[in-house]
């Protein structure tokens, strides 16, 4: 059915929009076809088999871009924002849901018993990174660089 949109719709919009080239994108369609089949076919197996991967590093990607851009970067702050307000709780629980959804595609609860008690560990990337970014303070580094030179 694409392939029929393809050799139809392509040299209309071609002739068209470029006048005198509508032989051309026929000639196109037909030589691209079959080469966006190829890199499906192989690229669909690929992604087939990293998603569970994949999903796992942009939940923890994306939790720790989310406190990042926090301006009051302490502790206290960052909890009480996390908890208190209603946006950043939305975008915290929708992380955490792609975050369990990742490790049960991962370990597609072969041993139930085992690989449900994973989905305790999702809150952690969060706690970790309210945890430990009074560490990352930039003024911190510095300081700590000049005093050692």
């Amino acid at each position: 059915f694409s392939l029929i949109f393809m050799l139809i719709f392509r040299p209309v919009l071609s002739s068209k929009f470029l006048p005198g080239r509508g032989r051309n994108a026929i000639y196109a369609a037909l030589y691209f076809f079959p080469i966006f089949a190829l890199i499906h076919g192989v690229l669909g197996g690929i992604i087939y088999y990293s998603f569970p991967y994949i999903i796992i590093i942009l939940s923890l990607v994306s939790c720790a871009a989310h406190y990042a851009f926090k301006l009051d970067q302490s502790i206290k702050s960052l909890f009480r924002t996390s908890v208190t307000d209603f946006r950043n709780l939305v975008i915290i629980l929708g992380h955490w849901a792609l975050h369990a959804y990742g490790i049960i595609a991962v370990t597609e609860l072969k041993r139930p018993t085992l690989h449900l008690s994973l989905i305790a560990l999702v809150p952690l990337p969060a706690l970790f990174y309210i945890v430990t970014a009074r560490f990352t303070d930039p003024r911190l580094i510095q300081m700590r660089e000049g005093r050692s030179m």
